[in-house]
């Protein structure tokens, strides 16, 4: 269904929504995000794929020194992400 966009406050977006034949249907708003919800979001999303990430080199028999080194550097960012996840800092997403 194609929407146009209304209006675009920085906190909502409205639309105005038709059919394939461009009748009108309704209105359709969204929240926009603001930098610290969508850098809180990206950090969750990160710590998902840490677990991967995580699992992966836990798999890993004896690993050599560079996957030691690459590990810590990997570590290092994941806490940052948490520490900024769980201070509630979330102006960025720098160093994670």
């Amino acid at each position: 269904m194609p929407r146009t966009l209304l209006s675009d406050d920085g906190v909502t977006r409205r639309y105005q929504v038709t059919n394939g034949s461009g009748q009108f249907i309704g209105f359709d708003e969204e929240h926009v995000p603001t930098l610290e919800e969508a850098n809180g979001a990206t950090l969750r999303d990160r710590a998902q794929q840490a677990l991967a990430a995580n699992a992966t080199y836990l798999a890993i028999g004896a690993p050599n020194n560079a996957q030691v080194v690459a590990q810590v550097a990997r570590l290092t960012r994941e806490c940052s992400g948490i520490i900024r996840l769980l201070l509630g800092v979330l102006d960025s997403t720098d160093g994670t």
